[in-house]
């Protein structure tokens, strides 16, 4: 070989090396699945609910007023809750999530909204008092899951 042959190959060599040092080089996976980890209920204290934590278990505490429904604009009205979640992590790729309570004896007198596609919105209308354990699922197959207390009172 010539001797600008191997001169230029080390060059090159060379000149990578301190290009990728500066800039980094870092492998991206396309398509990649990032299963939740973590479910947690961040609802905070104002003044329709009381958030409460006792003996490891968390407490969302509503004042009843009147009935809760929808009005003709779709906004909730009268007793109602909203419960704020946070999916972790926060590039899930599936951060959806369903409400878990006994099917054989469903809440009474409280409506789980659903948006047209039959999607859980988060939004839970109080007929009267109640008390009931809400469990919180992922739905991308780990099984994460969160638990609260509803008590409407």
């Amino acid at each position: 070989m010539r001797k600008i042959t191997i001169l230029m190959v080390g060059i090159i060599y060379v000149a990578s090396i301190f290009i990728i040092a500066f800039f980094g080089m870092k492998a991206k996976v396309f398509d990649e699945v990032v299963k939740v980890t973590k479910i947690e209920c961040v609802n905070e204290s104002d003044d329709k609910v009381t958030v409460s934590e006792s003996g490891g278990k968390k407490y969302l505490r509503v004042n009843f007023t009147t009935e809760g429904k929808l009005d003709d604009n779709g906004v909730p009205v009268g007793t109602y809750l909203y419960i704020e979640l946070r999916v972790y992590p926060d590039n899930a790729t599936n951060k959806d999530i369903t409400f878990v309570y006994n099917q054989e004896n469903p809440p009474s007198g409280v409506t789980f909204v659903k948006d047209e596609n039959g999607k859980e919105m988060q939004i839970l209308l109080f007929e009267r008092p109640v008390t009931f354990l809400l469990g919180i699922k992922s739905v991308d197959g780990t099984n994460v899951s969160e638990e609260i207390w509803v008590v409407v009172r």
